[in-house]
């Protein structure tokens, strides 16, 4: 996960790029809150530290693997 932009307004939060999607190759991004960002970067759990980030998204963060893709892969959650 690489930062690649900062974002200000209107809260401070980061845009990180994923690594590639084994599904379709292409890299994503998340925008992820400063405060989560830096809980995840201190150690937490994905799950606590990035509490206001989609599980989808947070897929993602961890695999590259795009929401759209997980679909495409596996189907609509039940």
């Amino acid at each position: 996960m690489k930062v690649i932009e900062e974002v200000y307004s209107p809260n401070h939060t980061y845009i990180v790029e994923t690594k590639p999607c084994f599904h379709c190759k292409e890299v994503g991004t998340v925008e992820i809150p400063s405060q989560e960002l830096f809980d995840l970067n201190q150690g937490k759990l994905i799950q606590e530290a990035l509490v206001s980030v989609p599980k989808e998204l947070r897929e993602q963060i961890l695999t590259g693997t795009h929401p759209n893709c997980w679909i495409e892969l596996f189907g609509e959650e039940e």
